[in-house]
């Protein structure tokens, strides 16, 4: 599912960053990219601090063994990023 809000629903701040990041890349941000720069308060900083503990806390897993996993499960949902 889209939002349609994060096409241009963004701050001035958060609309740069997207702009930085089209320049850069040369290519339009990925939807996720655009979900967490919009209300960031909101949704972006709670789910990035959510994802850094999963990813970087304690664990059984080494913080590689993670990100492979992470990986793999990305290539399954044929996730670009």
């Amino acid at each position: 599912m889209r939002l349609r809000c994060t096409e241009s629903g963004h701050d001035a701040g958060q609309t740069a960053v997207l702009e930085g990041i089209r320049v850069e890349s040369g290519r339009e941000p990925v939807d996720v990219v655009k979900t967490l720069h919009y209300r960031p308060d909101l949704f972006g900083r709670p789910f990035c601090d959510a994802l850094e503990l999963s990813m970087r806390g304690e664990s059984d897993w080494t913080p590689g063994e993670r990100e492979l996993f992470a990986a793999y499960v990305s290539s399954l949902n044929q996730c670009p990023f």
